[in-house]
Order: C-alpha cells, then structure tokens, then sequence
C-alpha cells in the first residue's frame, strides 16, 4: 500500500521545483513507474488527507523556495495604502462589490492576502475579490503584489468558472493576464510585478490565483471584458 505522507512529500517537492524553474506550476499526472503526483489530491479522509492543509504546504514552501525573485519590492505600508486606493478611471460599487472601467487604458493595483485582511483572498480598490469590469480591447496594467507574509501567490485569467479543482489552469485565457508566482517578502519589502495585455474578446472570465488548490478555497473574482 502507498505511504500517503511519502506520496504527499513528493508531490510538494515537486511542484515547488516547478514553481521555482519556470515561474507557474504544473501538476504530471501520474504512471506506473512513477510516485503519485496526481491532477487531484485523494479524497479528503484519506490517511487524514486535507486539500486545504496540502495547498497551504505547498504554498509556503513556494514562497519561501522564491522569496527575493520578484522583479519589484514595495513597503508593507505602501501595499496597505494601494490595496484601498480606488483606480483613476474606474467607478467602485461597494454595494455590488465591482469595479467598473469605460477607457480604453485601465490600471489597477492587485492584493494578495492584504495584511491584516482575509487569508485567501484579493483585494482591489478596498473590495475583497471584486467583480471587475473592463471594455473590450482596453489595454490593461496589473501592479500585483504578494501582500501574504509566508505563502507564495499569483494572479492568472482565465474562461474555467468555479467550482474550481485543486489543480489550477497555469496558462491565461487572455494572452499575457498572468502575474507569474510570487514568494515572501524580503527586508526590502514585499514582493510585486507590473504586467499589461490587451483585454480580448468579450466574457465573463475569472481571476484566479495559480497555486494549487487556492482558487478551490475562494481566492478567485470574476473579470468581465465587455
């Protein structure tokens, strides 16, 4: 019979390699001659097995195989002051938790795990995982910022809709919508990267963070290209 904490260890050492190579993750389905790195984890109970307990390991092994990759840093209270601070352009809807854009050039700043706020979640504007509404075409600028002191996070869009599973899309369904991975912060501050992409056809898309099993856990937000 398979040792589950064998098969588990391998798996998060396997999936942190990844993560650290190549800046996404992938999970290899399994073969015969190969230890069990399965597309999704065994079925909670088994050998006190908890997807949630898993994906948070991986996680914090992520970011602290990755911390100080990021290309940018940015203050503990400058990514308080940005998680709150309301997008030029944009009209921000408490009420129905949305944030709305009509130009054709649309910035915002992207929280994960705010400090101070729910784990497992993004902030926008103030809203925690907002419904955010762009035109189609708009030219799109992302400051993602890992707010999260001990767990590696990202931001990816793409066309699958929740429910999700513990394994993650890696690939965006809109070319270039995918922050990368980033891992814990640093003495300089908070890990971060800017990224553009061209909003394309229109839809209701998600965005998603990429680490296994975290959008299963809530950390995702519809993206609307309309």
């Amino acid at each position: 019979m398979t040792d589950f904490r064998f098969s588990r260890t391998l798996l998060v050492a396997a999936v942190i390699a990844i993560i650290a190579g190549g800046g996404g993750y992938a999970i290899a389905r399994s073969t015969a001659s190969s230890p069990t790195l399965a597309a999704s984890p065994p079925a909670a109970g088994a050998a006190g097995f908890s997807s949630s307990s898993l994906a948070q390991s991986i996680g914090r092994q992520a970011g602290t195989a990755m911390a100080g990759l990021a290309p940018q840093t940015v203050s503990l209270a400058q990514t308080r002051a940005l998680s709150d601070q309301a997008p030029a352009g944009a009209s921000v809807d408490k009420a129905s938790n949305t944030i709305t854009f009509t130009g054709t050039s649309v910035s915002f700043t992207v929280v994960a795990v705010p400090p101070g706020g729910p784990d497992m979640t993004f902030r926008v504007a103030g809203l925690t995982d907002p419904a955010i509404v762009v035109p189609r075409g708009a030219r799109v600028t992302v400051q993602f910022i890992n707010g999260d002191s001990d767990e590696a996070h990202g931001w990816l869009v793409t066309d699958e809709r929740p429910p999700f599973s513990f394994g993650q899309p890696r690939v965006p369904s809109i070319s270039g919508a995918f922050s990368g991975v980033i891992g814990d912060p640093t003495a300089s501050g908070q890990g971060a990267r800017t990224f553009t992409f061209r909003a394309g056809a229109a839809g209701t898309y998600q965005y998603i963070c990429p680490m296994p099993g975290h959008a299963q856990m809530g950390m995702h937000g519809a993206f609307i290209v309309r």
